[in-house]
């Protein structure tokens, strides 16, 4: 197992995770005190005329047991965009994205995979999304194709399902609270995971950061990975385990767009090799931010 190919495995079930670290969620029970009044309602906008900048950045540890031994791998990745409102889809969003930079890399004591992808580097498109931040058109994202070395062929689309967070489809004030669940259920030629994922939101009440009002939500995460990655001349890979984690948001309320997402995960669970005969624990730690930069 000691070598490159192992190596370019744990970068493509990390590329995997990155892409969904959380899914975004629409099914919500919301508690009773949103319909009372002084709430707010929350919605993305974008402002016309107006182009904000994006720097999105994702740091993976895995830390797995073999025969007794610790290895540990880092995974990184980061990307910088672009983002300008296009008109209106009737009551939906048009954005237009434009990508500045997207770098990829793992580290291990095998070896190193990745780097800077050009492919992107300056491309641009459309995607339509729900006010509440649902993807509804990525055709132009997912028609975008890059190779990343170590995790094969992806596409934009990927990256852009769940950039930007799920807000409540209802009005909201400080203290109320709120539960979503999705699923995330995606396969490629090389690739599955299966994600169920629960939320649970708190509207903390509003900061003003810079000058603009902002709301700031906090939640905690729960849910489980099943990942299968296919790698050549060493078979399925499986991947699963149970994982928590936190996220926070900070929406500006009045001109509605994303100033800043955190997320983070933990998952204790193991990986599977039934080619190869291997199985061991894995504990993967799960950091990312999207914020607007200047």
């Amino acid at each position: 197992m000691k070598n490159l190919s192992f190596v370019k495995f744990v970068f493509a079930s990390a590329i995997m995770l990155i892409l969904f670290t959380v899914s975004t969620a629409y099914s919500q029970q919301k508690s009773k005190e949103a319909q009372q009044k002084g709430s707010i309602k929350l919605e993305y906008n974008y402002p016309a005329g107006t182009t904000f900048k994006y720097d999105s950045d994702t740091k993976i540890v895995e830390d797995m047991d073999i025969n007794g031994q610790s290895m540990l791998v880092n995974i990184w990745m980061n990307m910088g965009c672009q983002v300008k409102s296009a008109g209106k889809e009737g009551e939906n969003l048009k954005l237009e994205i434009k990508i500045d930079s997207m770098i990829q890399n793992v580290e291990s004591p095998q070896g190193s995979a990745g780097g800077s992808i050009s492919d992107v580097k300056g491309k641009a498109f459309n995607i339509i999304i729900s006010p509440a931040g649902k993807s509804i058109d990525l055709t132009e994202a997912h028609s975008i194709v890059y190779t990343v070395e170590g995790s094969g062929e992806r596409n934009l689309g990927e990256t852009f399902l769940s950039y930007f967070p799920a807000l409540p489809t209802g009005e909201v004030k400080p203290g109320d609270t709120w539960v979503s669940n999705d699923t995330v259920d995606t396969k490629s030629p090389t690739d599955t995971l299966w994600m169920p994922l629960e939320s649970s939101y708190k509207f903390e009440g509003i900061e003003t950061i810079d000058g603009i009002d902002c709301a700031k939500i906090s939640a905690t995460l729960s849910g489980t990975r099943k990942m299968t990655n296919q790698s050549q001349g060493m078979g399925d890979i499986h991947t699963s385990g149970p994982f928590t984690g936190t996220q926070e948001l900070l929406i500006a309320v009045k001109e509605g767009y994303l100033v800043k997402e955190s997320v983070t995960t933990k998952m204790t669970g193991n990986i599977e090799m039934p080619d190869q005969g291997y199985s061991f624990p894995v504990v993967m730690t799960i950091t990312s931010t999207n914020e607007i930069v200047k």
